[in-house]
């Protein structure tokens, strides 16, 4: 992987690398024809030199059609394979982005996509791959877009509703074949509105992803924080019982009332309202349990904010 200075990370071609042989560029044809002969799976071969370093490429369809015809073996059998290699193919460093190497073959020519591509370290050659290695990794990495587009916020990397949601769902299986109960805390966070209003949409932003980093300091690994939209968080509290979530929800009282520092700008009028529900006491299905604790989360509010609530019992 390659790590851009904004932080993003991109697949470099080292992940589609394949340990195919090399042969040096004076070996002979005969030679390098039976090597494919003897593995099918062969559909070219890099040609290197005295110094490892790659010069060309031989390909499986070129070498076999022209060793077909009768008397060729005889005439040409013995000549070196520098001698019918391709002598430009493509070859690219192992650190080379897949985005890059996507636009090089496109540029080169899509026959580049069944024949291969060379990758080097430090201009030696490492290994190869061709275009369905390629292929298949941008079909894999849109899907794991598309999959991050649906189920987590952009902003901040958390969950989103709908990815709450599944999680939600299954919790509360969970919880009825373990007869143990789920905790629900419904967050929204006292003052963001003027955080956007004085000091724009990039410091809020920033704001966002601070609260994000210091709900996941106050869960345990397995728990769930995510964010619903705007200044509204929910975290799911797995095997929870009333007196673990009223402990998070302190904690993490007490973490977003801390002091937010940006460069020169100090935020410290940052606080939230809190509402606690728990299945099955609260409520008796995924949607009431959330009802419950956003109506406590209000009722926290409304009472005079950096505070919890805890959600009254269904009768």
């Amino acid at each position: 992987m390659k790590i851009h200075a904004n932080g993003e990370v991109s697949t470099t071609v080292e992940q589609l690398l394949k340990k195919i042989p090399a042969v040096h560029e004076r070996t002979n044809c005969i030679e390098v024809l039976d090597l494919f002969h003897d593995n099918k799976n062969l559909y070219a071969l890099p040609v290197i030199n005295d110094k490892e370093r790659p010069v060309g490429m031989i390909v499986r369809q070129e070498i076999t059609e022209f060793f077909s015809k009768q008397y060729l073996k005889e005439l040409n059998g013995k000549k070196p394979i520098a001698s019918m290699m391709d002598e430009k193919p493509i070859i690219v460093d192992r650190s080379t982005c897949i985005e890059d190497l996507a636009r090089i073959i496109s540029d080169a020519g899509m026959e580049h996509m069944i024949n291969g591509f060379i990758i080097t370290k430090d201009k030696r050659y490492l290994g190869m791959a061709n275009g369905y290695d390629l292929i298949n990794e941008i079909t894999r990495r849109k899907q794991k877009y598309l999959f991050s587009l649906a189920h987590f916020d952009q902003l901040t990397g958390l969950p989103n509703r709908t990815l709450l949601l599944d999680r939600l769902h299954q919790a509360l299986s969970a919880s009825n074949r373990s007869s143990r109960t789920t905790s629900l805390l419904f967050i929204d966070l006292d003052g963001f509105k003027p955080v956007n209003d004085t000091y724009g949409h990039s410091i809020g932003d920033s704001l966002l992803k601070e609260v994000s980093i210091r709900l996941l300091s106050c869960i345990r690994e397995g728990d769930t924080a995510a964010r619903m939209g705007g200044d509204e968080f929910v975290v799911l509290l797995l095997e929870s019982d009333l007196e673990r979530a009223v402990t998070v929800a302190q904690r993490i009282l007490d973490s977003l009332r801390e002091k937010y520092t940006f460069g020169k700008k100090i935020i410290s009028h940052i606080t939230a309202s809190i509402g606690i529900a728990e299945y099955p006491d609260h409520a008796s299905e995924l949607n009431s349990l959330l009802i419950a604790a956003d109506n406590a989360m209000y009722i926290a509010k409304n009472k005079g904010k950096n505070q919890f609530f805890i959600c009254t019992p269904v009768s």
